[in-house]
């Protein structure tokens, strides 16, 4: 996918920072395109050794909370060799998945499905690549005419490419209240949830039957499906879920609120002007953030009810509770928590304290802190992103950059989501090639076609 080096490095079309589901979906995207494609060349970079998404997270019996049509590729193009459909036809699994009468597959078969797709596609993509700057390149008449990024490779080389465009797609950052001491993390006493399989295997490694105290912090899905996991497999353990509300809210997934993840909602929302983006945020904040499926929110209460049948003291709920501080001792760590209501803090000792507190997606991580100049910011200085998410420069310069995740403020909910991986990609796509990338195709080609097991 390179094309002839341009100032003796290689050049794209397309340079793409980050190889999760989103540039995923633009690699399958554009392989399915035919001639519409034809002589573009997309490349991505990504810092892990190979594929993987949310590692941490994949818990056993733990569902995609979006349905599988909604993959990378059939949304936008349903002939496309790289569907969901097509991997389970691959993997001789699609009449045993049908029979089981649902939409959502669990988390593990996804992840296994992105990754088909990946080594399928392995050409679009250099791993062990870690971008670290974003530069203009200026012609003759001062105008920007592309970029230049700078990345180091897994033996700290450092290397250039350039790219008429780039798209920008790290994943978010983990967030971690204030007061949680840095070496807490380093240590293992504090996990976030993006690291949780790999950061309780210790616990595992030295006995499941330990008296551990455990205290879990967050309100959302992850809180409770960590709850749920280190309640089952830690049967002697004291496991504590803290959060700062009355109790776990149920998600919005009603069908009428789940349209805001439909394309045309997010025409409606990038139409609205800044402060009825806010009010439809706030309005909608319950189908994704800080709120937890139906089935989640019933197991936990089922296994408060059950230890109170059992006359069991392990498991706890902390309601009105945050955290505000976390420091090593001794080979536990210290949890500062305030309660909400009286004010009054308390310190507790815990084996670990897991941190299930979401990622903040703002700006791709400081890459554009070289191209700052040129970008164009509202009165709150937030990035104006157009409708195919590129962000909005001025007329000095030529190149495009496009966002994933950090458009939030100007594309609704569904700019950190699944829901519209494969619109968002091809809109990006639609941008860089001139003509609709994907959709548009013949509908009679056999959506089987080229399957390989």
């Amino acid at each position: 996918m390179t094309t002839a080096p341009r100032g003796g490095h290689p050049h794209h079309r397309l340079l793409g920072v980050g190889y999760g589901p989103s540039h995923l979906s633009m690699s399958a995207l554009h392989a399915s395109a035919g001639p519409a494609a034809a002589g573009t060349s997309l490349h991505f970079l990504e810092s892990r050794d190979a594929f993987s998404w949310h590692p941490g997270m994949l818990l056993p019996g733990a569902r995609m909370q979006v349905a599988f049509l909604k993959d990378l590729v059939t949304p936008r193009d349903p002939t496309s060799p790289y569907s969901f459909a097509n991997y389970l036809v691959s993997k001789g699994r699609l009449e045993p998945f049908l029979n089981l009468g649902t939409l959502n597959p669990t988390r593990r078969e996804y992840v296994d499905y992105f990754r088909w797709a990946a080594d399928r596609l392995a050409g679009y993509v250099t791993y062990g690549s870690t971008a670290e700057a974003i530069r203009p390149v200026t012609g003759p008449d001062g105008r920007v005419t592309g970029l230049e990024v700078d990345h180091r490779g897994p033996d700290g080389t450092r290397h250039t490419v350039s790219a008429d465009h780039v798209s920008l797609a790290p994943g978010g950052t983990p967030i971690v209240p204030p007061g949680v001491e840095p070496g807490t993390l380093r240590d293992g006493t504090v996990l976030h949830s993006s690291s949780f399989l790999g950061g309780i295997r210790p616990f595992h490694d030295r006995g499941r039957e330990l008296p551990y105290r455990f205290l879990v912090v967050g309100a959302g899905q992850s809180a409770a499906e960590i709850f749920q996991y280190l309640a089952g497999e830690f049967p002697a353990a004291d496991v504590t879920l803290a959060h700062r509300g009355f109790a776990l809210m149920p998600a919005n997934s009603s069908a009428l609120a789940n349209a805001i993840f439909d394309p045309a909602s997010v025409d409606l929302f990038h139409g609205a002007g800044p402060e009825r983006r806010r009010g439809i945020l706030a309005e909608l904040k319950a189908t994704n953030y800080a709120a937890v499926d139906d089935e989640d929110i019933t197991a936990v209460a089922g296994l408060l009810y059950d230890q109170q049948v059992h006359g069991g003291q392990r498991l706890h709920l902390s309601r009105f509770t945050e955290l505000t501080g976390a420091r090593t001792e001794d080979g536990l760590v210290t949890a500062t928590l305030r309660d909400l209501l009286t004010g009054e803090e308390r310190g507790e000792r815990h084996d670990a304290v897991v941190l299930a507190t979401g990622y903040d997606f703002r700006e791709a991580r400081g890459l554009l802190t070289g191209v700052d100049p040129y970008l164009l910011r509202d009165g709150d200085g937030e990035l104006l992103v157009d409708r195919d998410y590129s962000v909005r420069t001025d007329e000095s310069f030529a190149p495009r950059i496009f966002l994933h995740g950090a458009a939030e403020h100007t594309h609704g909910l569904t700019s950190t989501l699944l829901s519209l991986l494969a619109h968002r990609a091809g809109d990006i796509l639609d941008a860089v090639l001139g003509t609709p990338a994907a959709g548009h195709q013949d509908l009679a080609t056999p959506l089987f076609e080229g399957v390989h097991a």
